[in-house]
């Protein structure tokens, strides 16, 4: 099957600080499939993942795709895994793509042909990145139609970050918070931070420990009066086994998983162990926004914000989050959602 394939250059609102550094710009790659199916593809960078690399990958994949295996999901699916198999955003941009050409093809929106239903009264956190707390508390006044909100943290100075914290929890008193480390911690911070998180009654916390610390964080788990999330070590469905018995949910995000296809599988082994899931984003259009929040009835949280904090979403009509944090989830076939073509 032919298929357009292009990058689009997404430009943030402000600087977005996490403890590895700020981002102002993220570039995406689009495909569109012939007959119509849209994906869209972030690279990972401490993957090593590059743009460069992946459009020939996406041509490839695309190149499978007949009339005759269209529905063929498994079979796609194991084909990507097979032309990039270290190269997730690829493979997530084509698997979402397939499933909208596939949601069009039958005329449902994706949430039903796949079996899971439109998420009600669905609502996704919104993100307060890592800058001075000043800024941090200005844009937490922002936010004040967002009832969850997602505070990065992650230096490893627990006091620093308990005052910030401290003060955003002072500044939004009875909002839901989440706290996300993004690796940042060492396990005696994170050992500091969780119970001052505790006492703030924050929700949980997020990826505290550096990616692949899992025996730590195991201990961690053991000794935190809240439940510990994983994100940075959670990839596609063979990296879960590593977290059993050491987390209390995993937050999976499509660009590391590679789609809509092996959340899925994911979904079900998290099921099987009591996890909790959430679904997260990196700096993405309304896209695969849209794809997650498909998704969203498999989730005890969302964190589906990124729309949001680029300042030219190239899709139309409406984002999927709303400004008070609850999410559209389209009931047109596929997607749902459309790249503009004067973009």
């Amino acid at each position: 099957m032919k298929a357009a394939i292009s990058t689009y250059e997404l430009q943030m609102v402000h600087p977005f600080g996490i403890s590895r550094g700020t981002s102002y710009s993220s570039t995406v790659i689009y495909i569109e499939l012939e007959g119509g199916g849209t994906g869209e593809g972030v690279c990972v960078s401490y993957k090593g993942q590059t743009v460069e690399a992946a459009l020939p990958l996406l041509a490839k994949m695309a190149e499978g795709v007949t009339e005759d295996n269209l529905l063929d999901l498994d079979y796609h699916a194991k084909r990507a895994k097979e032309i990039a198999p270290d190269h997730s955003a690829a493979r997530t941009a084509f698997d979402i793509a397939l499933h909208d050409r596939i949601g069009r093809e039958l005329g449902l929106p994706i949430h039903r042909f796949i079996g899971y239903g439109r998420a009600e009264n669905a609502g996704s956190s919104f993100t307060i990145s890592l800058e001075t707390d000043e800024k941090m508390v200005a844009k937490t006044h922002e936010a004040a139609g967002f009832p969850h909100l997602k505070i990065k943290l992650g230096r490893d100075d627990w006091e620093v970050d308990a005052r910030t914290i401290r003060k955003i929890r002072e500044a939004a008193p009875d909002k839901v918070i989440r706290v996300d480390a993004n690796a940042g911690w060492s396990l005696d911070t994170a050992r500091q931070m969780v119970r001052v998180c505790a006492d703030l009654n924050i929700e949980f916390v997020e990826a505290p420990l550096a990616i692949g610390n899992t025996e730590e964080t195991g201990v961690l788990r053991k000794e935190s009066p809240l439940p510990i999330i994983a994100d940075e070590d959670v990839q596609d469905g063979s990296s879960l086994p590593a977290l059993v018995g050491k987390v209390d949910g995993i937050n999976i995000k499509l660009m590391k998983c590679g789609g809509i296809w092996e959340a899925r599988q994911m979904v079900g082994f998290a099921r099987g162990i009591g996890w909790d899931v959430m679904y997260g984003c990196m700096i993405e259009s309304s896209i695969s926004i849209a794809a997650g929040a498909h998704l969203a009835a498999t989730a005890q949280s969302l964190d589906l914000d990124s729309e949001l904090l680029v300042s030219n979403n190239p899709c139309g009509p409406r984002p999927i989050m709303n400004d008070d944090g609850s999410l559209w989830v389209p009931e047109t076939p596929g997607l749902g959602v459309e790249v503009k073509k004067d973009r």
